[in-house]
């Protein structure tokens, strides 16, 4: 049965789903990379759109739904308002992508930044985001608040995901925007905010309580991390940097690098508060030597190098020379790749979810060697793909600085893209040890029955400043 009244089984579904989007995400990246750097044929018109599109809308949308979910029920022992309706949503969700990379591969798509999917199947991915947004909320209205932060991220990223995908598709229009000055300010706005304020939250919120869960430490600062979330949405007006060159006012150009400025301070708030949390000394490098720790690290400042990357692009000084270029994109896919593994942090953590130890308490859930494996690939996989973005855009910057305006920038990003295909290939190699580590996680019956890790509703004064632990 596709919809079963088990609990559970949405957060599960929705996790496992993300998983396969990731896979075919990056497959179809490595030959869109392949084809770019002529080391195969393919349509790679149709390929790098399937890339975005399924790791956006596919990995994030079900991959973040279902650890969100994981993390609610871990932290404040919440059942689902309704499994039902959740893994419709899931199914929807599946559905809906599905359904756009089938157009996408007939060449079929909605305009934009970046190819999109076809009208119908945007409709259709929204309303299941609208859906699973009002069964998480009628959930959270049946637990006492406060809440531990990290749902906080979990329920702006799908407000604020709803809110961009529906003015930056243009939704209310079947055949788009259209042209003029508005319009471009909206796609603007949309190619940065369904990063940072649709991928980015999700990971942040899961890395908040892999931080906390993992170094059995309470959050460092309730504060800081609330810093950090509304912070972020300062980069909803960042997005006027990609329209360099276009008739946009001044004042708009002004208002977005004043913001992007601004955004490193969000994003320095978390870092602190991610540091803080997991401390020093022994214990801090023993947690930081497991496989969720690991991915934190590297993904904290993958997405930290992508956050200032990003805030020095907008400045006009920076943009004359890397618009039109890799560069341009290199800190929005930094930021992509350093939330995939802070989610997939949170997947480590919470397998106990998905499996009971088998024998004894204390017994892994995977074999170190697998997981060694899956995260060395997935790190190194990360770190070779965007330095091959940064190597072609530099060359790129260079030929336009030597040459000018007839410079060939296709061929001068020529040498990056080996390492981009590379890159992608071994990181890809790694969620399939992943697929294969979840996949024994699960082969139970019945989910782990663990006790409940709560947030204290009401800390002693002595604490306030600490936040609400975990564990």
């Amino acid at each position: 049965m596709l919809i079963r009244d088990q609990a559970g089984r949405t957060a599960r579904l929705a996790l496992q789903s993300g998983l396969g989007w990731l896979i075919v995400a990056f497959a179809a990246g490595l030959a869109a990379a392949l084809s770019a750097a002529g080391l195969a044929g393919g349509p790679i018109h149709r390929l790098q759109p399937i890339f975005l599109n399924t790791l956006l809308f596919g990995w994030f949308a079900l991959g973040g739904a279902g650890v969100g979910l994981l993390i609610i029920q871990r932290t404040l022992g919440a059942v689902l308002y309704s499994e039902p309706l959740g893994q419709v949503s899931v199914w929807l969700w599946n559905a809906a992508n599905a359904t756009g990379v089938a157009a996408l591969l007939l060449d079929r798509w909605s305009p934009g930044p970046f190819p999109g999917y076809i009208w119908p199947a945007q409709l259709a991915w929204l309303l299941a985001l609208l859906l699973f947004l009002l069964n998480a909320t009628r959930t959270l209205g049946t637990v006492r608040e406060p809440f531990f932060i990290g749902t906080g991220y979990f329920l702006a990223a799908l407000t604020w995901g709803g809110a961009v995908y529906f003015l930056g598709n243009g939704l209310w229009r079947p055949d788009g925007l259209g042209a003029g000055a508005a319009p471009a300010l909206l796609q603007g706005m949309y190619a940065v905010s369904v990063v940072w304020l649709w991928a980015v939250p999700l990971a942040l919120g899961t890395a908040l309580y892999v931080a906390a869960a993992a170094s059995g430490r309470p959050l460092y600062s309730r504060k800081l991390a609330q810093l950090g979330l509304w912070g972020l949405a300062l980069h909803a007006a960042t997005g006027v940097q990609r329209l360099w060159g276009a008739p946009v006012p001044a004042w708009a150009q002004a208002v977005s690098t004043a913001a992007a400025v601004l955004t490193l301070v969000p994003l320095l708030a978390f870092a602190v508060n991610v540091n803080e949390t997991l401390g020093r000394g022994p214990h801090a490098a023993a947690v930081q030597a497991r496989p969720p720790g690991r991915l934190l690290r590297f993904g904290l400042w993958l997405a930290l190098a992508g956050g200032v990357a990003a805030a020095l692009q907008t400045l006009s000084l920076v943009q004359r020379y890397v618009y039109g270029t890799q560069w341009s994109v290199a800190p929005w896919l930094a930021a992509l790749f350093g939330a995939t593994l802070l989610q997939l942090a949170g997947v480590y953590e919470l397998l106990p979810l998905l499996r009971p130890p088998k024998d004894r308490p204390g017994e892994p859930l995977y074999g170190e060697r697998a997981a060694r494996a899956h995260v060395a690939l997935s790190a190194g996989g990360a770190a070779l793909f965007v330095l091959g973005v940064v190597l072609s855009g530099s060359l790129q910057v260079a030929a336009r600085l030597s040459q000018g305006a007839s410079a060939g920038l296709a061929a001068a990003a020529a040498p990056g893209l080996a390492a981009q295909a590379a890159g992608l290939a071994l990181f890809l190699a790694g969620q399939v040890v992943l697929g294969a580590i979840v996949a024994r996680a699960a082969a139970v019956r019945e989910p782990a029955r663990l006790p409940v890790v709560v947030t204290n509703p009401r800390p002693r004064p002595s604490t306030e400043r600490h936040g609400h632990p975990v564990g």
